[in-house]
């Protein structure tokens, strides 16, 4: 996620990997490589060492997440819960591109993230 490093704030870096998620969705038919969604909901079931891998990739995820909302001044428990509902949002919204072959999830979450940024 070294695009966090190339952005000044939190909203442009989510922005252009929401970006680049919805091109390889449009142009490749697929995000595989971006998520790691489908495979938590297969493998966890399965497997309790690979449910904690995953969790750690998650909370890795938001690490990112949190670190870029600290440089943009918001509180460290805000930025918390804002990493957890970013990671949330995209992941989700993932799953439902890739089950509805649509990129509209992943344009919506980046349509509305800007105003709910705002809002805190």
């Amino acid at each position: 996620m070294d695009i966090f490093e190339r952005y000044p704030t939190t909203l442009e870096a989510t922005n252009s990997m929401i970006e680049k998620l919805i091109v390889n969705l449009e142009t490749e038919g697929t995000i595989t490589g971006y998520t790691f969604s489908s495979m938590v909901s297969e493998m966890a079931t399965l497997s309790d060492p690979v449910r904690k891998a995953c969790a750690e990739l998650y909370a890795k995820i938001q690490g990112i997440y949190f670190k870029k909302l600290m440089e943009d001044g918001y509180s460290k428990e805000l930025a918390s819960n804002i990493a957890l509902m970013i990671t949330a949002s995209i992941e989700g919204a993932m799953m439902l591109c890739l089950a509805e072959t649509s990129a509209k999830p992943l344009k919506v979450i980046s349509q509305l993230l800007p105003n709910k940024l705002k809002e805190f």
